[in-house]
């Protein structure tokens, strides 16, 4: 009784999906397989993109404090962007779509949707790994 109130409910397509789901469960099951298989992969990807960033962060600012002391994190995020924006497409090959449902294409806008690299984020990087920069004209910890 309730397959049929569903198909009714569905319609002229619902119904002959639902048939097919019935009748094929093997290969609705391969598919959904399939699919979290890219979520997962996705989701390990942008992990690893997160862990790159991070590593190029602080490698980008232990750096670039050693020759300019008053760098702020505004003023690294800019001499950063760009190289970042670079090698993003290159630490992986897809990342969850920003409703995370199937694989997006490896691009910074693409990614900055996932996770927020910013000038804030930069600093809270910096803050975690201890490393200070000058704001606001004094020498204070990132944050």
């Amino acid at each position: 009784m309730l397959e049929y109130y569903l198909k009714g409910m569905l319609g002229a397509w619902g119904s002959p999906v639902l048939d097919f789901i019935r009748d094929h469960p093997t290969v609705v099951a391969a598919v959904l397989l399939v699919w979290l298989g890219f979520v997962a992969a996705g989701r390990w990807q942008l992990r690893r993109i997160r862990q790159e960033s991070v590593k190029l962060v602080v490698a980008a600012a232990q750096e670039l404090t050693a020759t300019t002391p008053h760098l702020t994190s505004r003023e690294l995020y800019e001499r950063i962007y760009i190289l970042w924006s670079e090698r993003v497409g290159r630490w992986a090959w897809f990342v969850p779509h920003r409703l995370g449902l199937w694989p997006a294409p490896v691009t910074a806008q693409t990614v900055q949707q996932k996770f927020p690299f910013s000038p804030e984020w930069v600093a809270e990087v910096l803050h975690q790994h201890e490393i200070k920069l000058k704001e606001d004209g004094k020498h204070i910890q990132a944050h």
